[in-house]
């Protein structure tokens, strides 16, 4: 018979990359495990998860809005051209790796319609809880005694018992889509510890309605040698009765444009 164990008390044979094998505690590899689920790779995640809702863009920045204003400030100070406090425009506060980032020359190149969605808080968080839910079983039926109290993990193996949360996920990313959308359902991300929308989340009241409206710039980035990237910068508001987010700007891991 199986028997789950603490997590803390498994160690985990880890090997995501052919030819390297890691022995990790499983705590370190329950991030690593969960974000399979949407394993990004070398190419954007494809898991079969429906795509955010259709938006129409335009060139440029858009009107002078207050979603707008909060960009061009955040993108001032990452450019040392502005006041640096507006980094904490930044959901969930400003992070050490947010704090040393810089980019030397920027634009607004396109601005995506908004994003607006008005639900119920209770069915939202309830799907949300059951999400989590079930990736915290399916890594408490990996991280078990064996014999010798380990268990050798691949990529594949990996991807494979993370399979059950697809549709579950799906569930949530059909019924709640924006909101999804924001709490990176099907990215790696969302099974991050520090996932600052989840933690936001938390905030909300127990029942009642919700608004969320979220503003999507694409960012186009230069440097010396003129060479140019463009990422997403995400403007988002969460209100309900009693709560107000502010305007805030989602974080991008390193600023991936498939974050």
């Amino acid at each position: 018979m199986v028997t789950s164990q603490p997590v803390d008390s498994v160690v985990v044979d880890v090997d995501l990359v052919p030819g390297v094998s890691m022995r990790l505690p499983s705590s370190v590899v329950a991030v690593l495990l969960l974000a399979s689920l949407a394993h990004a790779g070398d190419k954007p995640p494809d898991k079969g998860y429906a795509a955010p809702p259709t938006v129409t863009a335009v060139d440029g920045g858009g009107a002078m809005d207050e979603p707008r204003k909060v960009a061009e400030a955040y993108l001032k100070a990452l450019s040392g051209k502005g006041d640096d406090s507006a980094r904490n425009y930044l959901l969930g506060g400003v992070t050490l790796t947010a704090n040393d980032f810089s980019i030397p020359n920027w634009k607004l190149k396109k601005r995506d319609a908004p994003r607006i969605e008005d639900k119920d808080v209770g069915g939202a968080v309830k799907m949300l809880g059951e999400l989590e839910q079930k990736g915290a079983e399916l890594l408490n039926a990996v991280v078990v005694s064996g014999e010798d109290s380990s268990v050798h993990l691949s990529q594949a193996k990996a991807d494979k018992l993370m399979e059950p949360t697809k549709s579950q996920a799906q569930k949530f990313i059909d019924a709640y889509p924006t909101f999804a959308y924001v709490a990176r359902v099907g990215r790696p991300v969302f099974w991050h510890p520090d996932n600052p929308f989840l933690k936001e989340v938390k905030k909300l009241p127990k029942g009642g309605h919700y608004h969320l409206e979220v503003h999507r710039f694409q960012i186009e980035e230069t440097d010396n040698s003129k060479s140019s990237r463009v990422w997403p910068l995400r403007v988002l508001r969460l209100t309900s009765t009693g709560y107000d987010s502010g305007w805030k700007i989602l974080p991008a891991s390193d600023w991936d444009p498939n974050y």
